[in-house]
Order: C-alpha cells, then structure tokens, then sequence
C-alpha cells in the first residue's frame, strides 16, 4: 500500500485518520504491517474482504425498483462475458457440473419450488468454469446482491420455466465451445427474466 503520507495527501484526509483505518484494517486481517517496509494487502484474507463487498454493496442497494434496475445492470454488464469465458475454458467436469445443477433445477420446480437455489448455483458454477480466481472472487463477492434479483423475479408465473429452458441454451453453448454463442444465451436469459417494469420491451424481445 501507498504511505501514509501518500494516502492522507490523496484522500485529503490527516495522516491521523489514514494511521487509525489501517489500524482497523490491521484488526480485522486485512493489512498487515511491517516496521520499516510498510503495509501490505492480506492476500490470505480475500474471502474477508469479498465479504466486506457484499456488506457494503448490500447496505447502499436497498429496496426498490430502482436497486432492482442496478442490480440488472450490472448482471448485463458481466454475466454473458463470463458465460462466453466458460465456453472457452470449461472442462468436461465442469460441463458435469452444470448439467446435474440444473436437473436439481427441474426438481425443485416440480415440487412447486421457484428453483432459486439451484439457479443461484448455476450461475456461480459458470464463474467457477472460467477458472479466472480473481473473477470468481468478484462473482463470489456480489452473489448476495445478484440472488435478490433472481428471488424477485423467479416469483412471477412462469418465470422458473423459462429460466430453466435459458440455462439448458447456455449449457448447450458451453458444451459446443460456442462462446459467442453462449454470450448471446446469457444475453437473451437476462432480458428473459427481467421484470417488465424494469424493461418494458422485454417480452417483446423474448417472444
């Protein structure tokens, strides 16, 4: 990390207040400092931090209509990137992976369930193929915020179906090492299940 002088001179702040973050940050295991080197990132502790995220992106959503379409937002903006990813590095055992994740999927509809569980899961699976540590942290890090949206919008009729018949285009795409292909499924599974008021042609879209 930057000194202490660095950091109080860029976030205009007191070498006071930089001196009792890093404390905080000592405390929680996140830095680690060392007399006469500096302080250093705890690289062990990046599941803390991934929570740390979460907390943080949790508490500034909130409810509404509004958090919804920034929710959505962002799953435009990073999900068919990492479907298209897995495509390029998803090994058969990851393809195993997904397939049995989403007959858990039918199985729960047909016991009247939404399926959000195992359609939360499937998503996190696809970031675990791209077999990228830094994205699946990311992933990992904003899973809370993203089931919001899924447990949301997986409650309207018909919606579990059609996520399920989503999932089974983008696998399809993933077996055949079709990443453009699994780009577009994830793009099409999104404004599937993208309530209409968020999108109000989105049903256009989709039919």
């Amino acid at each position: 990390m930057p000194a202490e002088r660095v950091l109080a001179e860029q976030l205009k702040v007191g070498r006071g207040s930089v001196r009792e973050a890093i404390r905080t940050l000592e405390l929680q295991g996140l830095v680690t400092s060392k007399q006469g080197s500096g302080t250093f990132i705890n690289t062990q502790n990046l599941n803390a931090v991934a929570s740390l995220m979460t907390f943080s992106l949790i508490e500034s959503l909130g409810d509404g209509e509004a958090q919804l379409k920034d929710i959505f937002e962002v799953r435009h903006l990073l999900e068919p990137q990492l479907a298209a990813l897995a495509a390029q590095r998803a090994t058969p055992e990851d393809e195993e992976r997904l397939s049995a994740i989403l007959v858990e999927q039918l199985r729960q509809i047909m016991e009247g369930e939404t399926g959000v569980d195992a359609d939360t899961e499937f998503h996190f699976a696809l970031a675990t193929a791209t077999h990228n540590t830094a994205l699946i942290k990311v992933v990992s890090a904003v899973e809370d915020v993203l089931r919001q949206s899924r447990d949301q919008t997986l409650q309207q009729p018909g919606r579990p179906e059609r996520s399920l018949n989503s999932h089974r285009r983008i696998l399809e795409m993933i077996q055949a090492k079709d990443d453009l292909g699994a780009l577009a499924a994830m793009e099409h599974h999104l404004t599937e299940v993208e309530p209409s008021s968020i999108n109000p042609h989105a049903q256009e879209q989709v039919t």
